[in-house]
C-alpha cells in the first residue's frame, strides 16, 4: 500500500524535526518542512502531498490561516491544524478553511495517526461526492429535457440549463422559490393553474401528462410534456420532488402534419380503390355492389370478432377489391345467362390469381393482394387456386370467403335466380369447421340473427361476439 506523503507546516525547526521524525515512525512519507505561509502554499503545489499538517502561528506575513485558505483555494489537499491555540477567536478563523482537523499541542501519536487517517478518508469521500456531482450535473444539463428538483416542500433547490432556458429564471433566482411560481403550468384544456406539487404531496405517486402549458418563459406560453415524481426515504417519507419537462411544440407540429398525410394518403387510396371498383364493375354489371356488399358483411364480421381497427380496414379494401381479377375474364362468360361449360368454369376461377398480379404490386399497408388470391380457399383443401388447408390461409381471407359466399348465393346472377339467404346461411352453417373457419361462421349468424342486411348493415340489436 503507498504511504500517505504529508508535508509538514511549523515555523520551530526544532518542533518540526520532532513532527517528522513521529510521522515516519507512523509510517508516513514527510515530503517537505516549510517554516512560512509563503513556503507552504509554494511546495503544497510542487510537491501535491496527500495532507499538510498545518501550524497556526508562522513566520512572515501569511500565518497558518491564511496559508490553508490559500491552499484550499488552489489545490485539493487536505489541512489538519497542529497548534497550541484554542481560543474561540482562532477557531472562527479556522472554520473559514474548512479543515479536516485540529489537534492541540501538546499530542499523542495515536491522536495525530487518527486526525490524518480521517482527514484523508473524509477527503477521499468528499472527493468522490464532488465528482458524482459534476457528473450529474453534466449528464443532467446534456439532456433535453427540463430537470428541477425541489425539497420536501416544494422549493426549488436545483435547475438544469433547459429548465433555465424554458422557465426564464436562473439557478439563483429561483432557489427556495415555490416551484409552483418558478414552473408556472395551465390546464390545456381547462386554461386554470395546475399544480403538481400539491398533487404529489397529496398522494400521488408520479404525475405524467402532456396536456399542460409552461407560462411566462422567454417563448410566453409552450406546451409540456411534464413528468413529476416523489422521492422517498427508506420509510417512503417525501424527501422531495423532480420534475421533468420537454417542449412538445415542435412535435405538436410534427403529429398535425403527419395527420393531414396520413389523410391525404387515405384519400388518395379511397380514389384509387374506387377507381378499381368501378373498373372492375364495369366488365360485370351483373354484379354491380357485389364486392361493396360483401366489405360491409366482411368489416361486420371482423369487427364483431374484436380485431384490431387497422385489420378491419385491411378485409375492407380487400372485400372491396376481391373480384377485380375478373377483368380478364371475357365479357360473354361474365354475363353468360346460363350454366357455364367446365372449361369456361376454369377460367372464372382464374380471377383470384388475376386480381392478385394486378394488386400485388400496390403498396398497400396491408396484405391485400394475399387476402383477394386466397378468398375462395377452403379449409379442408378443396378451395382454388391453390388448394390451401386451415391456417395456411389467411385469418382475412377466411372472413371474406364467408361474406362472398353468404352474399353472392343470396343474389341475382345472370345464370340463375338468387337462391335466397336462407340457403346461403345454410351452406356456411353445414360447411362450418370444415369449408368454413368455425368462429367466422358463428359470428356471421349471430349477425343475422341480430337483424344484419346488406343494405343496411348490422341493426342497433347485434352485439360483439367474444372469441
Amino acid at each position: 500500500m503507498t504511504r500517505k506523503r504529508i508535508l509538514v507546516v511549523e515555523d520551530e525547526s526544532i518542533v518540526s524535526l520532532d513532527i517528522s521524525h513521529r510521522l515516519r515512525s507512523l509510517g508516513y512519507e514527510v515530503v517537505g518542512q516549510a517554516r512560512t505561509g509563503g513556503d507552504a502554499v509554494a511546495m503544497a503545489g510542487t510537491h501535491e502531498p496527500d495532507l499538510v499538517l498545518m501550524d497556526i502561528q508562522l513566520e512572515g506575513n501569511m500565518d497558518g490561516i491564511q496559508a490553508a485558505e490559500a491552499i484550499r483555494r488552489r489545490f485539493d489537499i487536505p489541512i489538519v491544524f497542529l497548534t497550541a491555540y484554542a481560543d474561540s477567536e482562532t477557531v472562527q478563523r479556522v472554520k473559514v478553511t474548512e479543515p479536516f482537523g485540529y489537534i492541540i499541542k501538546p499530542f499523542e501519536d495515536r491522536e495525530v495517526h487518527t486526525a490524518i487517517e480521517m482527514a484523508c478518508y473524509k477527503h477521499a469521500a468528499e472527493r468522490r461526492v464532488r465528482e458524482n456531482r459534476q457528473w450529474l450535473q453534466a449528464t443532467l444539463d446534456s439532456v433535453g429535457e427540463g430537470v428541477i428538483s425541489t425539497d420536501d416542500l416544494g422549493r426549488v433547490n436545483y435547475m438544469n440549463r433547459v429548465a433555465v432556458a424554458l422557465t426564464g429564471w436562473s439557478q439563483d433566482q429561483a432557489t427556495g422559490r415555490p416551484l409552483g411560481d418558478v414552473l408556472r403550468l395551465e390546464d390545456e384544456e381547462f386554461g386554470r393553474g395546475f399544480d403538481p406539487v400539491a398533487r404529489v404531496l397529496g398522494g400521488r405517486k408520479t404525475i405524467r401528462t402532456d396536456a399542460v402549458v409552461l407560462v411566462g418563459g422567454p417563448s410566453e406560453r409552450v406546451p409540456v410534456d411534464l413528468h413529476v415524481t416523489a422521492v422517498r426515504d427508506d420509510n417512503s417519507e417525501i424527501l422531495g420532488l423532480v420534475a421533468a419537462f420537454r417542449n412538445i411544440a415542435e412535435r405538436r407540429r410534427t403529429m398535425v402534419a403527419l395527420k393531414k398525410s396520413v389523410k391525404d394518403l387515405r384519400q388518395a387510396l379511397d380514389a384509387t380503390v374506387g377507381a378499381l371498383i368501378v373498373t372492375s364493375e364495369k366488365r360485370d354489371p351483373y354484379t354491380a355492389g357485389h364486392q361493396l356488399r360483401v366489405s360491409k358483411l366482411a368489416v361486420a364480421i371482423a369487427t364483431s370478432m374484436g380485431l384490431e381497427e387497422d385489420m378491419v380496414r385491411g378485409i375492407e379494401v380487400a372485400a372491396q377489391l376481391h373480384d377485380l381479377g375478373k377483368i380478364y375474364v371475357p365479357a360473354e362468360i361474365l354475363s353468360k345467362p346460363a350454366s357455364l361449360s367446365s372449361i369456361e368454369f376454369n377460367m372464372m376461377q382464374t380471377h383470384p390469381e388475376a386480381g392478385y398480379e394486378i394488386l400485388r404490386m400496390v403498396p398497400f399497408p396491408w396484405p391485400v393482394a394475399d387476402i383477394v388470391l386466397q378468398h375462395h380457399e377452403r379449409l379442408n383443401g378443396s378451395g382454388y387456386p391453390k388448394g390451401l388447408v386451415g391456417d395456411d390461409i389467411l385469418q382475412q381471407a377466411r372472413i371474406l370467403a364467408v361474406a362472398d359466399v353468404v352474399e353472392a348465393m343470396s343474389s341475382h346472377r345472370p345464370y340463375r335466380a338468387a337462391l335466397g339467404l336462407d340457403r346461403a346461411l345454410e351452406e356456411v352453417r353445414s360447411g362450418r369447421g370444415n369449408r368454413y373457419d368455425t368462429a367466422v361462421v358463428d359470428v356471421c349468424l349471430e349477425l343475422f340473427e341480430a337483424g344484419f342486411d346488406f343494405d343496411g348493415g348490422e341493426s342497433s340489436a347485434a352485439a360483439p361476439v367474444e372469441q
